[in-house]
């Protein structure tokens, strides 16, 4: 049997942003607790990502951004490295 060991935990609040490295994960059904719970949506209702389709667009820009989460907020920065919070209407669970 080959031993496998966990070298990082990576989390990505925001879909197609750069996400955070964390020390403890909490699982639940979807996988990560936090992890791509948010996203950018344009003006057609699409989410910004990588790839175009029915319900995706693509949009390079929202690659630039990096998203942390803090509690219940997430904080976004932009290429300037400042920092913006989102806190959401209702704390997913």
């Amino acid at each position: 049997m080959t031993a496998t060991a966990v070298v990082e935990l990576r989390r990505y609040p925001v879909k197609a942003m750069a996400g955070e490295s964390v020390d403890v994960v909490t699982l639940d059904a979807r996988g990560l607790e936090g992890d791509r719970w948010f996203a950018v949506w344009d003006e057609d209702g699409r989410m910004a990502t990588g790839k175009d389709s029915r319900r995706f667009r693509r949009r390079d820009a929202v690659f630039e951004y990096a998203a942390q989460q803090t509690g219940d907020a997430v904080r976004v920065s932009g290429p300037g490295g400042s920092w913006h919070v989102a806190i959401p209407r209702s704390t997913r669970r």
